[in-house]
C-alpha cells in the first residue's frame, strides 16, 4: 500500500510540473521590431519572422541600429522600456571600429546597461544569424518558449538552447548525486520543448511526459553503477551520465514528435507504442 501511495504522489507531481511548464508557455513572447532602420529592420523581420511595427504590447522590443543611425533616440527608448520593467534589444550592426563609439552613447543615458546591447557585423552570414539568435533568446529569457511559439524561425534555436542547459544542470545535479534534480531539469526540457512547437497537453504528448519519467529513474541506477566501475572520479562520472542521456532524451523527443506530427487523435496506449518503437526501431536497423 505504501508503494501505490509513493507512485501516486509521483504520478501527481510529475502531471502539476507538466501543467506548470506548459502553462508558462502560453503567455508572453510578443516581440516587435522598431523602424529605426528600414533596410535592418526589413532584414531582421525577415529572419526572425517578427513583424516590424507596434511596440505596445511586445514582451521584447527589438531595435536594429546601423553606424548612421540615430543612436540617442534609441538610448532614450531603452532607458523608458527599463523603467518601465520592459525588456529591449539593441541589436547594432555595424564595422568592428564602429563599435566603442556606438557603446559608449548608448550607455550614456541613464536605465541602459550593456546586457541591452547585442553586436554583429551584419545580417547575411551564419555567425552573425547564430549571435543575433543567441542575443534575442538571452534577452527574451523565460519568455523563449512562448516566442518560440509564434515565431517558427527561433524553434530550432530555442530547442538547442533548452537542451544545452537542461544537459548542463542534469550533469551538476548528476555529479552531485542528486538525480531527482537531474530529472527534474530533464522533464522540464521536454515538456518546454514541445509547447515551443505549438503543442497542447493532449495524449500525443504522453510519449514525451513518459520519456523523461522513464530516463529520470534509469539515469541515477546507470550512474550510480558506473561510478563503480569506470576508473575515474565517481562524480564525473555520475556527470557524464546524467548529460548524454539528457542529449539523447532530446534527440528521442524530437524523433517521437515528428512521427506523430500529423495525428491528432492519437490514442494514449499507441502514443506509448510509438515512442517504445522510435526508441528500439534504430536498433533493429543498424
Amino acid at each position: 500500500m505504501g508503494a501505490i501511495t509513493t507512485l501516486a504522489k509521483r504520478v501527481n507531481r510529475v502531471a502539476k510540473d507538466t501543467r506548470e511548464h506548459h502553462e508558462q508557455a502560453l503567455d508572453g513572447g510578443v516581440m516587435a521590431i522598431l523602424p529605426t532602420s528600414p533596410v535592418l529592420g526589413g532584414r531582421l523581420s525577415g529572419m526572425l519572422g517578427v513583424p516590424v511595427g507596434d511596440r505596445t504590447a511586445a514582451t521584447l522590443l527589438v531595435i536594429p541600429l546601423g553606424a548612421g543611425d540615430d543612436v540617442r533616440a534609441a538610448a532614450l527608448e531603452v532607458a523608458a522600456r527599463s523603467r518601465q520593467n520592459h525588456r529591449t534589444l539593441v541589436l547594432i550592426v555595424c564595422a568592428l571600429h564602429e563599435r566603442g563609439r556606438i557603446e559608449r552613447e548608448l550607455l550614456a543615458e541613464d536605465d541602459v546597461t550593456i546586457g541591452d546591447l547585442a553586436f554583429v557585423p551584419d545580417l547575411e552570414s551564419d555567425s552573425s544569424v547564430s549571435a543575433v539568435m543567441q542575443a534575442v533568446i538571452r534577452s527574451l529569457g523565460t519568455g523563449m518558449v512562448p516566442a518560440a511559439r509564434r515565431y517558427p524561425a527561433l524553434r530550432d534555436p530555442v530547442h538547442r538552447h533548452l537542451v544545452d542547459v537542461a544537459a548542463r544542470e542534469s550533469a551538476i545535479a548528476g555529479a552531485l548525486n542528486w538525480f531527482s534534480g537531474s530529472a527534474a531539469a530533464q522533464h522540464a526540457m521536454v515538456v518546454r520543448m514541445g509547447s515551443a512547437e505549438g503543442q497542447g497537453l493532449s495524449a500525443k504528448r504522453i510519449p514525451e511526459v513518459v520519456a523523461a519519467t522513464a530516463t529520470g529513474i534509469a539515469v541515477g541506477i546507470v550512474a550510480r553503477g558506473a561510478s563503480r566501475i569506470v576508473p575515474a572520479p565517481s562524480w564525473m562520472v555520475r556527470g557524464a551520465v546524467a548529460w548524454a542521456s539528457t542529449v539523447a532524451l532530446a534527440a528521442a523527443t524530437e524523433r517521437i514528435s515528428r512521427r506523430l506530427d500529423d495525428d491528432m487523435n492519437i490514442d494514449p496506449k499507441d502514443a506509448v507504442k510509438a515512442f517504445i518503437r522510435a526508441r528500439l526501431g534504430r536498433k533493429g536497423k543498424s
